[in-house]
């Protein structure tokens, strides 16, 4: 089986160190782990936004025991492309939440420049990596433009369950030699044009609207997740063809398959069950749960601004092709 997925969607994953301060303690608690994604705002607003999970920026809404902690920084280790990855540190960020308060959802807003005193880590020869020195932009091939998330919401409605869904992150298991992201999967596992909700009567904070069950096993360091869709049916063909005897050149044609539809993302994945028979504490049910598309461009759309529609000088639009591209002791945030 085809899925279509391949180096897009595994590098399309983030590593996010988030660092907390406790006001009344005056102190600042050990730094934890998750993972997000990079998007674009709609529109003229060029700024870019790393989506993650609000139980990772926002501890007392996840805890109200530790009322008074706030977000001091993040730390976002991006895959430009395979072979180069870049350090960015967010200072003081301001992370966008959805008006519905059940929506576990985070937008750091940053840009539209990457910082001067962002880290690049080089896994080939620069020359294959940038092969202009002089080049004022930098195209992210692993980030999600604002083009691609309107086609994933046209798609929307072909979904259906028991569709294969993988979720690229950084699990505990993460690949720790070059800090390169690692690739889970499962299946829909309730009717994704629905909301699925575990609990009769108001929705929670760990039981929020918008949301759709998937059989998957995620783990502390996956909250953040994209969550992307396998294709359907064969990937269109490029092919030379020659049209004639006396005409020996070949042209340019495809060859394109009835019932196709490209990979593209549903959602983020936000924290999994618990096997509520079971003794032991955390025991995992295999069963997670994502937000929906929806939730995520609701927060942009409701958040673009035209005050901030100057020009990339290093850029990250944000192209995603449809089919295949040809040790500190850690304590990963919560994943429910």
């Amino acid at each position: 089986m085809d899925t279509g997925f391949g180096f897009t969607q595994l590098y399309s994953a983030c590593r996010l160190t988030i660092t907390h301060y406790y006001e009344p303690g005056d102190n600042t608690p050990p730094p934890c782990f998750g993972t997000g994604f990079i998007v674009d705002f709609p529109n003229n607003d060029n700024r870019m936004g790393l989506v993650t999970n609000r139980h990772l920026t926002d501890i007392p809404w996840h805890k109200p025991e530790c009322e008074g902690t706030m977000i001091k920084s993040v730390k976002a280790e991006m895959w430009q492309s395979k072979n180069l990855r870049i350090e960015i540190v967010i200072p003081e960020p301001r992370p966008l939440y959805h008006d519905d308060e059940t929506i576990d959802i985070a937008v750091i807003p940053f840009g539209p420049e990457i910082p001067p005193d962002a880290l690049g880590t080089f896994y080939d020869k620069l020359e294959n990596i940038i092969p202009d020195p002089n080049t004022e932009r930098l195209i992210f091939n692993h980030g999600l433009s604002w083009e691609y998330l309107q086609r994933c919401e046209q798609l929307w409605p072909q979904l259906e369950p028991g569709e294969f869904v993988t979720f690229p992150g950084y699990p505990i298991w993460y690949d720790r030699l070059q800090t390169r992201p690692v690739l889970r999967s499962g299946v829909i596992a309730s009717d994704p044009q629905t909301s699925y909700r575990f609990r009769e009567g108001y929705p929670t904070r760990r039981d929020g609207n918008q949301q759709i069950l998937f059989d998957a096993f995620s783990t502390n360091g996956n909250s953040g997740s994209p969550v992307f869709v396998a294709q359907h049916g064969i990937a269109p063909v490029e092919l030379k063809v020659q049209t004639s005897a006396k005409d020996p050149a070949p042209q340019a044609g495809k060859l394109e398959f009835s019932g196709y539809r490209p990979p593209f993302l549903i959602g983020i994945n936000v924290g999994h069950f618990n096997d509520l028979d079971s003794d032991r504490l955390n025991d995992h049910a295999g069963l997670s749960r994502m937000h929906k598309l929806s939730a995520i461009t609701e927060i942009l759309r409701a958040n673009e601004s035209e005050d901030h529609a100057s020009e990339r000088k290093i850029s990250a639009v944000l192209s995603t092709p449809e089919t295949n591209d040809t040790a500190q002791a850690e304590q990963p945030c919560p994943d429910e």
